[in-house]
């Protein structure tokens, strides 16, 4: 009855002392490599290939001898080193299929099967092997992108009368003591100057990497700096004046701003005297919110609020052209009319008396839904303090500085 269960456990036995006995002939040329490998530093692939043969070893056998060579600061190339002290670079181990053509001549070489495998290791080295290393030039660059997609994400941020209306707000609360001054503004970069839209910050971060090569080490007191509470007391009165000054811009603004608005929903005509104020102030007080460096978190507060309201925006945007393609009005001929005339109060008037069955279906079936769409899109735009063609522009630079920034 146990003659079966017997048979499978003498097979497992004598598979395991083939491995045992396997390792123990390979275990004095193993040790013979590692004393060459601790001599020069690195052993060749080859080398490797000698004294574990991949058509005897598994490969779990070679990765278990890899990492022990690797903890001993034994690295595997594939050659010899070209100059002495210079690093080899790390190379692909060969293939099977690429030891089996080795007497082959160089020409009937298939390229694609010197790199086949199915060796997660191996195939780890390829692909590391196949990417080229981040220079300097290259870093420098990849900062300099970043620092131009910030610049341009709080220049569309200063544009918006949602940062305004946020900054009066955490001024007062900072005067109320419920925020403190580092929970706004970056005390660091406050601290070094500038305005916060000023492009120099790559090319700062790239000449520190040559100061860093020669000069000496701070003391540890002078690398210490101020602490943050000190160095929130010395810039708090310098920000608080900023804050007034940013106040009292935006309470004239936001007057101009309302009238603006209000003229735009009623269909009164704008006067060019008027749009001029409105600029003129607009540029006034973007230049100084462009002196404060916002805390990060506060950055992605004011983000947070132009993506709401852009879903809102989108959202019945699109509930107004499925209601208008739902009466075969096509769509690109409903985006012509609709864009531009988002906040016009005779819209509807006008769509009717366009020529074709779909718009005067479109505005005698849905005549409630259409002002009721249109009158929550007047909100948004409210809302966001902008017409809603300079909202998308505003949202749209934001985006693209946020995405280049990342």
């Amino acid at each position: 009855m146990a003659t079966k269960p017997g048979v499978s456990g003498d097979t497992a036995t004598a598979e395991q002392d083939a491995d045992s006995n396997l390792l123990d002939v390979q275990s004095a040329a193993v040790k013979r490599l590692v004393a060459k490998g601790k001599e020069r530093g690195y052993i060749t692939f080859d080398e490797l290939n000698a004294v574990l043969p991949q058509d005897q070893m598994s490969s779990e056998q070679i990765e278990d001898v890899m990492a022990m060579l690797s903890e001993m600061g034994i690295q595997c190339v594939e050659g010899e080193e070209a100059e002495e002290g210079e690093p080899a670079a790390v190379v692909v181990e060969k293939t099977e299929d690429a030891e089996a053509e080795e007497g082959a001549p160089s020409g009937n070489v298939d390229e694609a099967s010197l790199g086949r495998t199915d060796d997660p290791v191996r195939m780890y080295l390829r692909e590391m092997g196949s990417v080229e290393l981040l220079s300097r030039e290259g870093e420098i660059a990849i900062a300099k992108r970043i620092e131009a997609g910030r610049d341009m994400m709080i220049g569309g941020l200063c544009e918006s009368p949602l940062t305004f209306r946020a900054i009066v707000n955490w001024h007062d609360q900072l005067k109320a003591g419920r925020m403190l001054l580092r929970d706004i503004i970056d005390l660091e970069a406050t601290q070094g100057g500038g305005p916060a839209g000023e492009p120099a910050a790559a090319d700062a971060e790239a000449e520190s990497f040559e100061v860093a090569e020669t000069d000496d080490e701070p003391e540890e007191g002078e690398s210490a700096g101020l602490s943050l509470s000190a160095l929130e007391e010395k810039l708090k009165p310098e920000v608080l004046a900023t804050f007034e000054e940013i106040e009292a811009l935006y309470k004239k603004l936001h007057k101009v701003q309302q009238k603006r608005l209000e003229n735009l929903t009623t269909g009164t005509e704008v006067t060019n005297r008027s749009e001029k104020t409105y600029e003129k102030q607009t540029e006034e007080l973007v230049g100084k919110v462009q002196q404060v460096r916002l805390h990060n978190n506060r950055i992605e507060e004011l983000v947070t609020q132009l993506k709401l309201l852009s879903q809102r925006l989108t959202q019945m945007e699109g509930q107004l052209l499925r209601l208008a393609e739902g009466c075969k009005v096509p769509r690109e001929e409903f985006l012509k009319q609709y864009r531009g005339h988002e906040l016009d109060p005779n819209w509807l008037d006008r769509m009717a008396r366009l020529p074709g069955k779909g718009w005067k279906l479109f505005v005698t079936r849905h005549v409630e839904d259409i002002i009721r769409i249109r009158g929550q899109i007047a909100t948004v735009a409210t809302d966001a303090g902008l017409p809603t063609n300079e909202f998308r522009r505003v949202y749209m630079t934001v985006s693209r500085g946020e995405r280049d920034s990342a």
